[in-house]
C-alpha cells in the first residue's frame, strides 16, 4: 500500500489523458479511481486499452487510494474527489462499507458511483447516481444456502465466521433466510473486525471453529482476513470443506509461495477460463503486472470502459453519465465488456450469475 493512504495527493495520469488524447478543450471532464492499490492496476489497464482502442474522449483521470476501506475515510476522501473541477464519475470503492459510505456525498454532488465488486443490499438504495457492477447480497445469500443444502446432507453442521460491517451482516442475514436451519444446524455464528488481525482474536475464533466440529465452514468476509485465519482453521478443522462469499475472488492479490487457498470455494460473477477473451485478458494482465487477475480485476475494468464509453459520447456532467448508463439497453445497445452485457435495473445493478470457483493448487507455479 503507498504510504500516502487516503492522506495522498491525487495521482494525474497525465501522460494517458494529455499525450493520448490531444487538443483537449480548457476544462475536460475527470474521471477518478479510488480503489485499494492492488484493485488499479486494471483501472490504468481499462484506460490504456481505451486509447489503444482509437478512442479520443476529453478528460482527465485522476487516482487515490483507499487505505483500508474504513466509512470514515472513504467519506472523506469522497468528499476530496467532488471538490474536483470537472469530476463527473468516480469507480470505487473498494468495499461495500466504503462505497455505501461514500455514496451519499456523490449523490449530493450529482457524480456518478459506479463500485465495481460492492454487494450491500442497501446500496440499491443509496441514491440516483449509485450503480455496480454486481447484484446484491440478497441473491447471494439464497445462492451460498442453496450451495450449502445441495452439496452436504439433511444435518450437516454450519459454521457461519462474518465480518462485522455492512457486507459482512448483510450477507449474512440473506444466508441465514435462505438457508433451512431447521435441517442444517448452526453451529457457531461469530463476527470479526476487519482490521483486527490479533493472534490472540484469532486463536480464539479457530478454537470455537474446532469446538463446534462443523462439515463446512462458510465464509463471509474479505480474502485479506481468510488469508491470515487459513493455516489456524486448517491446523484446527483439517480438511472441512470452506465455501466464501465473493469478497475472497481477489485471493490472487494475497498469493505468496504457500499453497493455504487450495480448495477453498468462493462466490465469484467472472470465468475467467471463459472465452478467449477472458483469458487473454488474465494472460495479459498476469505478464503486465507479475500476478494473476481475479473476477474482481475483469469488473473493475469493465466499469473504466463502460464510464470512458460515456464519457466518450459525450456525457461532459455527472448527471449526462447518468443518463447515459440508465440508457444502455434500453434507448442504447447494452455495452458490450469483458465480463458479458452491461445493462443496468432500475436500482443500478447489474445482473449477473452467480459462479462457485474452487481455488486450484499454487505448487508448480513461479
Amino acid at each position: 500500500m503507498l504510504t500516502a493512504g487516503t492522506r495522498g495527493v491525487f495521482a494525474r495520469l497525465a501522460l494517458l489523458s494529455a499525450a493520448l488524447w490531444c487538443c483537449a478543450p480548457a476544462e475536460r471532464p475527470v474521471l477518478a479511481i479510488a480503489l485499494f492499490e492492488s484493485s488499479v492496476a486494471a483501472a490504468r489497464l481499462a484506460v490504456h486499452d481505451a486509447a489503444e482502442a482509437g478512442s479520443r474522449p476529453m478528460f482527465d483521470t485522476l487516482i487515490r487510494y483507499e487505505s483500508g476501506g474504513e466509512a470514515s475515510q472513504a467519506i472523506q476522501l469522497a468528499r476530496d474527489l467532488v471538490a474536483t473541477r470537472g469530476l463527473v464519475g468516480v469507480v470505487g470503492h473498494s468495499n461495500s462499507a466504503s462505497s455505501l459510505a461514500a455514496a451519499q456525498v456523490y449523490n449530493d454532488a450529482h457524480v456518478v458511483q459506479l463500485a465495481p465488486t460492492s454487494t450491500a443490499v442497501l446500496y440499491s438504495q443509496a441514491g440516483p447516481y449509485s450503480f455496480r457492477m454486481v447484484p446484491p447480497d440478497d441473491q447471494q445469500g439464497k445462492f451460498l444456502a442453496e450451495t450449502v443444502q445441495r452439496q452436504f446432507p439433511n444435518g450437516a453442521r454450519v459454521a457461519l465466521l462474518y465480518v462485522n460491517d455492512d457486507y459482512g451482516r448483510g450477507l449474512r442475514a440473506s444466508v441465514l433466510a435462505a438457508l433451512d436451519t431447521t435441517g442444517y444446524a448452526l453451529v457457531l455464528d461469530i463476527s470479526h473486525v476487519d482490521t483486527d488481525v490479533r493472534p490472540a482474536v484469532i486463536e480464539q475464533a479457530t478454537r470455537a471453529a474446532s469446538e463446534a466440529r462443523p462439515d463446512v465452514v462458510l465464509w463471509l468476509s474479505r480474502s485479506g482476513m481468510l488469508y491470515q485465519y487459513l493455516p489456524p482453521l486448517r491446523e484446527a478443522l483439517g480438511d472441512t470443506p470452506i465455501i466464501a462469499g465473493d469478497a475472497v475472488s481477489t485471493w490472487p492479490h494475497h498469493v505468496h509461495s504457500d499453497d493455504r487457498w487450495a480448495g477453498v470455494q468462493h462466490v465469484d460473477f467472472v470465468d475467467l477460463a471463459a472465452d478467449d477473451s477472458l483469458r487473454a485478458f488474465a494472460a495479459r494482465f498476469e505478464a503486465t503486472y507479475g500476478t494473476r487477475a481475479s473476477g474482481a480485476d475483469v469488473l473493475t475494468y469493465d466499469a473504466v470502459r463502460v464510464l470512458i464509453a460515456g464519457i466518450d459520447d459525450g456525457a461532459t456532467t455527472g448527471a449526462l453519465l447518468r443518463e447515459y448508463l440508465t440508457s444502455l439497453g434500453r434507448a442504447r445497445p447494452a455495452f458490450k465488456a469483458l465480463s458479458g452485457e452491461i445493462v443496468f435495473t432500475e436500482r443500478g445493478d447489474v445482473a449477473r450469475q452467480h459462479l462457485l470457483v474452487t481455488i486450484p493448487s499454487q505448487r508448480g507455479r513461479p
